[in-house]
């Protein structure tokens, strides 16, 4: 067994509040996984053989989990599937894979590696769902988008019983290029969420959109971080949500802006309903500033159901049960109503 330090704070804040990192227990033995195809747009150039030394820009890239997963998995071996558009294609179809770790060993740490490289102009949507009830499973994603190259990543975590699982993701935009990144957590177990983008480019830019349920005793982790070095770029992160039982839950965003990136814009929110009194929560925004002319800001709305919306829901008829359902879902059909793939979107709104 391994003991991996992930999700750590850029800047640490008071130790007693838990809050700076936190250490996740995986297999030493390490088994790949190859992701399931179910569609490939034919303007994607696909390298099954793909490996990070072939371009050591993805060597040190930093990923949202932090240095230990990124060196852990490094050493794997295991290959990174690589999909690759080339300059100016702009996919009319979305890629779409399906990760089942059921597919691993018994006793192994389940391990995919994904890599989208878009070049010049190059436009793809991926639809990823992440499916299976191995004990522990990590997925690695790395990104490189040329000038004016758009991302849009639309992950759905549908993990069952008491899975432990990390899913790390480390990007790099150049000018006019960025991440439009969409998570659907409906999972159970020990689920942790990272995301660390490079906003390397003149007017790059980052847009994340987290919709989760949490219930029982299931755990989620989640990691933001946007680097700001370009000028004009732009990072907006929203993050959107529901506690239940005696869920536990850890946010933590930052907006990181770094001398030079002038005229650049942060925001970040989170919104999130409490739903029984077992529940854990903590929300950890945070700001690095060493750049003056920017403009950052963050926000957060933490509670239960207001008794004026209890009282105006139950004088219509609609028993208590039943509006902290619609409540719950309310949150999380916000999210998936705003997935771009219209095919994505409508299977999950039918299967709630």
């Amino acid at each position: 067994m391994k003991t991996v330090k992930i999700n750590k704070l850029p800047l640490a804040t008071w130790t007693w509040l838990k809050v700076n990192d936190r250490t996740v227990q995986l297999n030493d033995y390490i088994c790949g996984i190859t992701p399931e195809i179910k569609n490939i747009p034919m303007e994607i150039v696909t390298e099954d053989e793909y490996h990070d030394f072939k371009n050591p820009d993805f060597l040190d890239m930093e990923l949202g989990a932090g240095e230990e997963l990124r060196d852990m998995v490094r050493d794997s071996g295991a290959v990174s599937n690589c999909f690759r558009v080339k300059k100016d294609n702009k996919c009319d179809t979305a890629l779409r894979l399906v990760i089942d770790y059921d597919k691993a060993d018994a006793g192994a740490t389940a391990l995919s590696r994904l890599t989208f490289i878009l070049e010049e102009g190059a436009e793809l949507t991926a639809v990823v769902c992440f499916k299976g009830k191995s004990a522990k499973a990590v997925n690695d994603i790395r990104i490189m988008a040329g000038k004016n190259a758009v991302l849009t990543l639309v992950e759905i975590y549908e993990l069952e019983q008491e899975t432990v699982f990390v899913d790390s993701i480390g990007g790099c935009y150049d000018e006019k290029s960025g991440l439009k990144l969409t998570q659907v957590e409906k999972s159970e177990g020990d689920i942790s969420l990272a995301c660390a983008s490079n906003l390397v480019g003149y007017k790059s830019f980052l847009d994340i959109d987290t919709g989760y349920l949490v219930k029982g005793q299931d755990r989620l982790d989640i990691n933001y971080v946007a680097r700001h070095r370009g000028k004009k770029t732009d990072s907006k992160i929203n993050v959107s949500g529901v506690l239940r039982d005696n869920a536990n839950k850890t946010f933590r965003g930052t907006i990181d802006f770094i001398k030079g990136c002038k005229d650049s814009t942060g925001d970040e929110r989170e919104d999130v309903l409490l739903m029984d009194p077992g529940v854990h929560n903590n929300t950890v925004p945070l700001i690095l500033c060493a750049e003056e002319d920017v403009e950052g800001a963050h926000g957060a709305s933490i509670g239960k159901i207001s008794d004026e919306i209890l009282f105006y829901l139950q004088a219509r008829g609609i028993p208590e049960d039943e509006i902290n359902e619609l409540m719950a879902k309310s949150r999380i059909d916000a999210v998936i109503g705003r997935i771009a793939d219209d095919e994505t979107k409508r299977m999950l709104l039918k299967e709630d």
